[in-house]
C-alpha cells in the first residue's frame, strides 16, 4: 500500500501519520515531499517509523524544509527500521553536520538500499563520512548527490570509498557537483576497481577533453562493469568522440550512452562515434545525442550504423538542424532489412509532403518502429 500526502501539511498532523505507521502493517510507501513539516514534524513521525509494526520499505522527505536537526531522529530510524529501504531527502539544507548524523544511523545495521542528497548542501567534508559508510555497507546500491558542490576534494574522498572490495554501490548520480577533469583520473580508477557500478550520471560537470579522455581510459579496462554513462552538458567535444569510440570497441557493458547538449561535439564527434557503432564488438542500446549541433553531413554515417549495429534499439536526434536531406538519408537505414532500431526521436519542423512520403515508406517496411517528431 502506497500513501501520497500532498498539499500543506501541517507538522502537528504528523502525530496522527505516526499513529498509522505503528498500526498499518500494509502500508509500505510515503511520500510526503513538498510539506513544509520541518524538523518538528520528523521528530512526531520518529515514533511510528521506529515501531516494530511498522513495514515502511521506501519514505520520501523531499523539499521539507528539513535541516540537520532533524537527523538524529532519522538516524535513530536508520538504526532501528529494518524493512525502509528507500530515503530521499533532496532539496533539504541538511548540510554536512546533517550528513554526519545520518551516517551514525547508517552504520548500525541499517538495511537502506537507497539514499537520496540531492541539493542537501553536502561538500567535501560531508563525502568524508559517507566514504565511510560506501566501506562498510552491505546494502546501500544507490546514491544521488546531485546538486552538490563537492568539487575535487569531495570526489577524491567519495572514490576511496568507491575502489574500496567492500563497496556494493550500483547507481551513482552525480549531476552539477562542481566536477572537472581533475575529477576524472580518480572516477577512471573506480571504474577499473568497482565490480559493482552500472550506472553512473555525470550530467553538467564541466570534464572537458581531458576529463574524457581519462575517463575512457576506465571504462575500456576489461574490469569495468559500467553499463550506462550519463555525459549530458559535459563539454565534450569532436576530439572526445574519439575516445569514446574506442570504448565502444572495447566495453562488453556500455548498453546507454547519454550525450545531449555536448553542442560541440558537432557532425566531426559524431563520424568519429560511428566509427565505434558500426564494430561488431559494440553492445550499445541507447544512443541521445539530442542538442549536439548536428546537421544532414553526419546522416549518411548514422544510416550506416542502423544498417550494421545487431544491439542499438533507441536514437534521440532531436534538437538538430538534420533538415529533409538528411531524414533521407536516415530513412535509407531504416529501411535496411537488418536494422534493429525500436524508437527514433527527431526533430524536422513541419513535415512536407516529400518527408511523409519518405516515413510512410519506412512505416510500412518496420510497422514496429516508434518514430517521435
Amino acid at each position: 500500500m502506497s500513501l501520497w500526502v500532498g498539499g500543506d501539511l501541517p507538522s502537528a498532523s504528523c502525530m496522527d501519520l505516526a499513529s498509522v505507521l505503528s498500526s498499518n502493517q500494509s502500508l509500505t510507501e510515503l511520500d510526503l515531499g513538498a510539506n513544509n513539516l520541518g524538523d518538528a514534524g520528523v521528530k512526531l513521525l520518529r515514533a511510528g517509523l521506529t515501531h516494530a509494526n511498522c513495514k515502511l520499505q521506501k519514505l520520501g522527505f523531499e523539499e521539507c524544509d528539513l535541516t540537520d536537526t532533524c537527523c538524529g531522529d532519522l538516524a535513530d530510524v536508520l538504526r532501528t527500521n529494518q524493512s525502509l529501504t528507500e530515503l530521499k531527502l533532496g532539496g533539504n539544507k541538511l548540510g554536512d553536520d546533517g550528513v554526519k548524523l545520518l551516517c551514525e544511523g547508517l552504520k548500525q545495521n541499517c538495511k537502506l538500499q537507497s539514499l537520496n542528497l540531492e541539493e542537501c548542501g553536502v561538500t567535501d567534508a560531508g563525502c568524508g563520512d559517507l566514504t565511510a559508510i560506501l566501506r562498510t555497507s552491505q546494502s546501500l546500491t544507490e546514491l544521488d548527490l546531485s546538486g552538490n558542490k563537492l568539487g575535487y576534494a569531495g570526489m577524491r574522498l567519495l572514490c576511496e570509498g568507491l575502489t574500496h572490495l567492500n563497496c556494493k554501490l550500483e547507481r551513482l548520480r552525480l549531476c552539477d557537483c562542481g566536477l572537472s577533469a581533475a575529477c576524472c583520473g580518480d572516477l577512471s580508477s573506480v571504474l577499473c576497481t568497482s565490480q559493482t557500478l552500472t550506472y553512473l550520471d555525470l550530467r553538467r560537470n564541466k570534464l572537458e577533453y581531458s576529463g574524457m579522455q581519462q575517463l575512457c581510459e576506465g571504462l575500456k579496462h576489461p574490469n569495468c562493469k559500467l553499463q550506462r554513462l550519463g555525459l549530458e552538458d559535459c563539454g565534450v567535444t569532436a576530439a572526445g568522440c574519439g575516445d569514446l569510440a574506442a570504448v565502444l570497441r572495447a566495453s562488453q557493458s556500455l548498453a546507454e550512452l547519454d550525450l545531449r547538449g555536448n553542442d560541440s561535439l558537432g557532425d566531426a564527434g559524431v563520424q568519429l562515434l560511428c566509427e565505434g557503432l558500426k564494430q561488431p564488438n559494440c553492445r550499445l542500446e541507447r544512443l541521445r545525442l539530442c542538442n549536439c549541433g548536428l546537421s544532414a553531413a553526419c546522416c549518411g554515417d548514422l544510416s550506416s550504423v542502423l544498417c550494421t549495429s545487431q544491439t542499438l534499439t533507441y536514437l534521440d536526434l532531436r534538437r538538430n538542424k538534420l533538415e529533409f536531406s538528411g531524414m533521407r538519408q536516415l530513412c535509407e537505414g531504416l529501411k535496411h532489412p537488418n536494422c534493429k532500431l525500436q524508437r527514433l526521436r527527431v526533430d524536422f519542423g513541419h513535415p512536407t509532403p516529400e518527408m511523409e512520403a519518405e516515413l510512410d515508406a519506412v512505416k510500412k517496411i518496420k510497422p514496429g518502429l516508434n518514430i517521435k517528431i
